[in-house]
């Protein structure tokens, strides 16, 4: 694509997709809704833009806009204090710019930031190994063969190893990113999350190489795995996602059979917060299976096409309704950055799968799928209201804006935005609205914000990088990188990937013998010989709209209708009533509509029991009529009562699913002593359907220091808040938290409680410095006592 190209402008208000949740994988049941905006003003010349800087917490950009139902020209988006305010024809008529700064582009695309939800950072200076014709039928086979060493430059979160690796990817338009790694600052980092990120609202992603424990390559059978976590951890991720079934063979097809159940010896790791990586040797019903439990899947077509010579069939699990998000892997095997992995996935879309997937379709899997993936679409994926303006601007080369994406190069990315702020692209759009470094893209000026962003300058890590042995560039002009992994099909002997007159998809299968002619389906080891025709009509399961008999387990009740729609139930028993028929429920006496069992319930305790230390560590209890005095991201306090002893914190992780304070619950959990803390771990948290206003203990600053009110929500009546920042590293070496300040009072000199804002509800925290009275949930953190305030209430006299 030219780099001279005009612009335009690209959305996705995430809103029902032509009336689906996300992207179910559905063809679209109707064509783009196209709609003309007037014209505001003289657009610039095709190619330019015009900027102008005002206020640095406000931005409109203007251009040709895709919304879900289709595209807008000369739109709007408009975002305040990187929160998108507005998209529509005109939002000044609605809100007004006021003086804001303005990014007129007249038909620029202006797309969601890509989302990268698999890579493997530490593992990212590499060069692409050349393995020549040999494919693999597992993992384990290249990792015997193959070295692929981690980043000569450092794999920490400030090396110039892992900086580069994600550079790489900002280079391209990616905004967020999970990649086993992270670099501080610049990218968000899914599964690294920062304060910050969390305060906003992110949700970590647990990212797993080897959930089965099998990194040491021996199989075990009858699903007999070192499973990294059990099935009831895994379910409490925020967002799950584990490589699984990668290869062509039973190994790889058992690893999907023992991760997707919870009998005889499996783990059930496919639910609704999972997404799946890879998930090549998957059966037709495999995929259904993904799709009933909401899981999702993430595809990285060029690493198993040169690995394995042949990718997951995607098209089945999308037909299903599943959602596919795209993710690069690595530079040894796959694409170099996100522009890349979708130029792979749309040439396999147009030459192996006959076009099934529309350009739109591709996009959202580099963008609202991979957010859904990650289980931050609330934030992400979408240029719509309320969510951040993480905002990708791609020069226009095509008339349809998605395939200008699609095939984009480095230097069509022109500018890239994390929540509303500029961290790279043309220096004459990044220069007007914020100083960064100079660097040269393909002949062309850019900016890169990497000394604000790194506390490093680009120069200092692309010379960094250069010596020893070189990292593979981040940059690629004119095209991909010539020594790119190959995203053709190949297996020696068996298929070769080149259409012919008697084989019009390559797999090997001429077409009189071939159910899908048009559609590549191989014969692969997982598929014992054959194409796979599930329903048996003749019509292989990689080109059927209906793969799959409509009772699967031939009990006389269609699966549609079927509690149990894999194992024979022909009297439809539950016993539990949860819908999951008593077969194939693995606790068929405890409801478990959603997700996998429950633990069994812990012994009753009370939390003034537990605070006394008359119950042991690791003791599993269940705590009743607690109620909820704090929340935060990964977590809650409760209050049974009030006083010494009346409170304790409660770990859940990341959830999107935590209590509200007032709300009256069950806790059924672990206890644990977490650094000096007592707390509930590994919990479940149950309503109980009734609210209160939780109760508040007045005590003095000296009373508040005592072990006994630890996890207690408290007034605290004699004390005075110091005026000045306070820095916790003095304390404990490994305490880094920001915000922090004192309460102090004469009579407990030096002695003095931390203010700390981690469940604080408001945008006013700074300004409460140096305010009283105070009320909060006390806890201990870094070998201090410390109070934390809900909101601003907390500071108001009681």
């Amino acid at each position: 694509m030219s780099s001279t190209a005009d612009l335009g402008l690209l959305t996705d208000m995430h809103l029902d997709v032509d009336g689906q949740q996300a992207d179910t994988g559905l063809p679209d049941a109707s064509g783009p809704i196209d709609t003309v905006c007037p014209s505001i003003g003289d657009p610039p010349p095709i190619g330019e833009c015009r900027v102008s800087s005002g206020a640095e917490n406000r931005l409109v950009i203007t251009g040709t806009v895709l919304t879900a139902n289709g595209v807008l020209e000369n739109g709007s988006v408009y975002s305040v204090d990187g929160q998108i305010a507005c998209v529509g024809c005109d939002c000044s008529r609605s809100l007004g710019y006021g003086d804001a700064s303005r990014v007129d582009c007249g038909r620029a695309i202006i797309s969601p930031g890509l989302i990268n939800p698999h890579d493997h950072l530490t593992f990212s200076e590499g060069a692409p190994i050349d393995h020549g014709e040999t494919r693999y039928d597992h993992r384990h086979e290249w990792r015997r063969a193959l070295s692929t060493p981690s980043n000569s430059h450092g794999t920490n979160a400030e090396s110039s190893g892992n900086r580069w690796g994600e550079l790489r990817m900002l280079f391209s338009g990616v905004t967020s990113y999970v990649g086993s790694g992270s670099a501080t600052g610049l990218i968000r980092n899914l599964d690294r999350l920062e304060d910050i990120e969390r305060t906003l609202g992110f949700r970590q992603v647990t990212f797993q190489t080897f959930s089965l424990g099998d990194a040491n390559r021996r199989f075990k059978p009858n699903c007999q795995w070192d499973y990294r976590y059990d099935e009831f951890e895994a379910s409490q991720f925020s967002a799950f996602i584990p490589h699984v079934a990668e290869g062509i063979d039973d190994y790889a097809q058992e690893e999907f059979r023992c991760q997707s159940t919870s009998f005889d010896g499996g783990q059930d790791f496919t639910e609704k917060n999972a997404a799946h990586i890879h998930s090549i040797a998957l059966h037709a019903v495999d995929f259904w299976t993904m799709v009933q439990e909401q899981a999702k899947l993430i595809w990285s077509p060029r690493s198993n096409v040169s690995l394995y010579g042949t990718t997951a069939e995607v098209q089945i699990f999308h037909r299903f309704g599943g959602t596919i998000a795209l993710g690069t892997d690595w530079t040894y095997s796959g694409s170099a950055n996100m522009l890349r992995e979708l130029v792979c996935a749309s040439d396999w879309n147009q030459t192996y799968l006959n076009g099934y997937f529309s350009d739109r379709q591709l996009w959202l899997m580099a963008t609202l799928n991979g957010a859904v993936a990650t289980n931050n679409d609330h934030l992400i994926g979408s240029l719509t209201e309320g969510k951040l303006a993480d905002i990708t601007v791609f020069a226009s080369g095509s008339d349809s804006p998605y395939r200008s994406i699609i095939e984009a190069d480095n230097d069509d990315v022109w500018m890239v935005l994390k929540a509303g702020r500029p961290i790279y692209g043309r220096a004459a759009l990044v220069e007007p609205l914020r100083a960064c470094e100079q660097v040269d893209v393909c002949g062309q000026g850019y900016s890169i914000c990497a000394q604000d962003e790194f506390g490093t300058p680009f120069s200092a890590i692309a010379a960094d990088v250069a010596t020893g042995k070189p990292a593979y560039p981040a940059l690629f002009c004119g095209g991909g990188p010539a020594d790119e992994p190959t995203c053709v099909p190949s297996r020696p002997g068996e298929f070769t990937g080149q259409p012919s007159d008697m084989d019009q998809d390559g797999d090997g299968q001429t077409d009189p013998i071939d159910n899908c002619p048009q559609v590549f389906n191989p014969v692969l080891p997982y598929k014992q010989g054959l194409q796979g025709d599930s329903d048996g009509d003749g019509i292989g399961d990689a080109c059927d709209g209906s793969p799959l008999a409509d009772d699967l387990d031939g009990d006389a009740v269609s699966n549609a209708d079927d509690n149990c729609p894999l194992v024979p139930n022909p009297e439809q028993a539950d016993t539990d009533t949860d819908s999951k028929g008593d077969p194939c429920d693995f606790c068929p006496e405890r409801p478990n509509p959603i997700g996998v069992c429950l633990p069994a319930p812990g012994q009753m305790a009370t939390i003034e029991s537990i605070q006394r230390e008359e119950i042991s560590e690791g003791t599993r209890v269940s705590v009743t009529n607690a109620v909820v005095t704090g929340v935060w991201g990964r977590g809650v306090w409760v209050q049974q009562g009030a006083g010494a002893y009346s409170g304790i914190g409660v770990f859940t992780g990341d959830s999107d699913d935590q209590p509200s304070i007032g709300d009256v619950v069950t806790v059924d959990a672990e206890v644990q002593d977490y650094y000096g803390d007592t707390q509930l771990s590994d919990a479940v948290i149950i309503p109980q359907d009734e609210s209160m206003e939780p109760q508040v203990t007045t005590v003095s600053l000296a009373d508040a220091l005592d072990e006994s009110y630890e996890g207690v929500l408290v007034f605290v009546n004699d004390a005075v808040l110091g005026e000045t920042s306070y820095d916790c590293g003095v304390d404990n070496d490994n305490c880094s938290d920001e915000g922090l300040w004192t309460l102090s009072s004469p009579s407990t000199e030096p002695d003095r409680l931390l203010v700390f804002d981690r469940i604080y509800a408001g945008g006013d925290w700074a300004e409460r410095v140096g305010t009283a009275p105070l009320t909060g949930v006390l806890t201990y953190r870094f070998d201090q006592r410390r109070i934390m305030p809900r909101g601003p209430s907390d500071f108001q006299a009681r």
